[in-house]
């Protein structure tokens, strides 16, 4: 298994956070010693915020300028610009509110650079 993690640039990543490419398989009742691992690649996008002992789960793209709260569990995906947190991490809103917003010129021209 040859998966990976992606980080891109000006993550925050708090301490006893865990982002993991592998998790254990449970295949029915056998010895769970003996079901192997899957793995599924994980991508961090640019100016990413990753709160104090986040956890993300095999198979997740965090999408740029994401917030992940403090303690989350990210099982799926994150869309750019979005504030996620809960176990399992649940949508709570986007940093385009306009009470959140500041200036996010340089996340807008990534996004229409792709």
């Amino acid at each position: 298994m040859t998966e990976r993690v992606t980080i891109g640039n000006r993550v925050l990543i708090g301490p006893h956070s865990f982002i993991t490419d592998h998790n254990h398989q449970l295949n029915g009742i056998g010895p769970i010693s003996l079901q192997g691992c899957e793995s599924n690649p994980v991508s961090i996008g640019d100016d990413v915020w990753i709160g104090t002992g986040a956890t993300i789960l095999p198979g997740v793209k965090v999408g740029t300028g994401a917030v992940i709260a403090a303690g989350a569990v990210v099982t799926h995906d994150v869309d750019d610009l979005d504030i996620v947190g809960g176990v399992p991490a649940r949508h709570i809103r986007s940093r385009r509110d306009a009470d959140l917003a500041s200036d996010n010129t340089e996340v807008e021209q990534n996004q229409e650079a792709k």
